[in-house]
């Protein structure tokens, strides 16, 4: 009784009304033109990035896949490959900070896609377990560094103090455009009728990110550091 009575005690209730599920979305809608009016940059880098991130998302998703019904990949291999996998993007992710650090975020990202889209047609014209556990690495190691310097750069053009904000959004478009590269790699799928044209399903993707990225996008200028 004494515990009830402390909960319910004043100092003790939530002093913030509840959003409830339609004000959770009005309050997300009201950040976003928040964002807008600030610098629509930020707007368009979300949309462009959800698209590119998603692509990341289905080269891990269905990689595997294809793998083992396409190039013949053992399945007893596949643990083995994905493993591989997440070392190599470990290490993509720390050169391409350091060259992050260097050229900046836009250009990792937009010559990272690059090659990602290379190497997937690329992959898409071999067969082949050999094949693929070279063109397969390849990717990987271009995902890390995509993804480090997406994040870099969601800093970068986040305002100060609104970091918790630019990062809520960010998550949340990726969301929202999860369905995308599902739905072309299983299209491409159905038009083509072969499991490998999945790929080139992927590569749109990745490429329409890329594009929307470079069109649309203009980055905030690197600041310098100054000393005392």
């Amino acid at each position: 009784m004494a515990a009830t009575g402390i909960r319910t005690h004043p100092a003790f209730v939530d002093p913030r009304p509840g959003v409830g599920f339609f004000g959770a979305y009005r309050a997300l809608w009201d950040e976003v033109k928040g964002e807008w009016r600030r610098d629509p940059n930020v707007v368009y880098y979300l949309l462009a990035s959800a698209v590119f991130r998603d692509g990341l998302t289905g080269v891990f998703a269905f990689g595997a896949v294809l793998g083992v019904s396409v190039y013949g990949v053992l399945q007893a291999d596949v643990l083995v490959f994905g493993v591989c996998a997440c070392v190599v993007a470990a290490i993509g992710a720390v050169l391409g900070g350091l060259l992050d650090d260097r050229v900046g975020s836009k250009p990792v990202i937009a010559g990272s896609l690059t090659a990602m889209i290379a190497v997937g047609l690329v992959l898409l014209a071999l067969s082949g377990a050999l094949a693929f556990w070279i063109c397969g690495l390849l990717l990987c190691l271009f995902v890390g560094p995509t993804l480090a310097s997406a994040r870099a750069l969601m800093l970068r053009m986040s305002a100060e103090g609104k970091e918790g904000v630019a990062f809520g959004l960010y998550t949340t478009t990726g969301r929202a455009v999860s369905f995308l590269a599902p739905w072309i790699f299983f299209t491409f799928i159905d038009l083509f009728g072969t499991d490998r044209a999945g790929m080139g399903g992927l590569c749109v993707v990745l490429a329409a990110g890329l594009v929307a990225m470079l069109i649309m996008v203009r980055v905030p200028a690197r600041r310098t550091r100054t000393t005392i």
